[in-house]
């Protein structure tokens, strides 16, 4: 999950010559159309659906009490809506620790649709959070590179 930008294009490159080897008479279509036809995500999207099903392990008591010590969540009495927060870690640097589970799991966590995170079942979870794609994502490898600006 935590791996490089280049690794992560790498392995999307794999993927993508997966694809086309699959799609053969489709040369002309884009990594995105491809992913978009075989109904799959990309190896970044793949992780962050990998990681909602670990919060909400952890928010539901099915998670090891490791992770239950990772990922804290708050009981907020005045939220209605939203009656239990995942607990943000501080981060005391600009960059150390910003890409670790405690401090990108809540992030994540707020982009997910309360449709989907109010869910009871586990197996329910997972079938809805595999159809979820975000383009939001506050990730290090989703932000974008400008050139003479740095990545934004």
């Amino acid at each position: 999950m935590f791996h490089s930008r280049t690794l992560n294009q790498r392995i999307n490159k794999i993927h993508e010559r997966a694809l086309r080897l699959v799609y053969r008479n489709d040369g002309h279509l884009s990594f995105e159309e491809l992913l978009v036809k075989d109904k799959s995500v990309s190896i970044h999207q793949k992780n962050l659906q990998n990681l909602a099903i670990e919060i909400f392990k952890s928010k539901n008591d099915y998670s090891p009490k490791l992770m239950e010590e990772i990922l804290v969540f708050e009981k907020m009495p005045n939220n209605l809506r939203n009656p239990s927060i995942l607990k943000r870690k501080k981060d005391r640097t600009v960059f150390y620790g910003s890409e670790s589970i405690s401090s990108l799991a809540p992030k994540i966590w707020e982009l997910i649709p309360t449709s989907i995170k109010n869910t009871q079942s586990l197996d329910v979870f997972k079938s809805n959070i595999k159809l979820w794609t975000t383009d939001k994502c506050q990730s290090r490898l989703c932000r974008k590179y400008i050139s003479n600006l740095g990545f934004i």
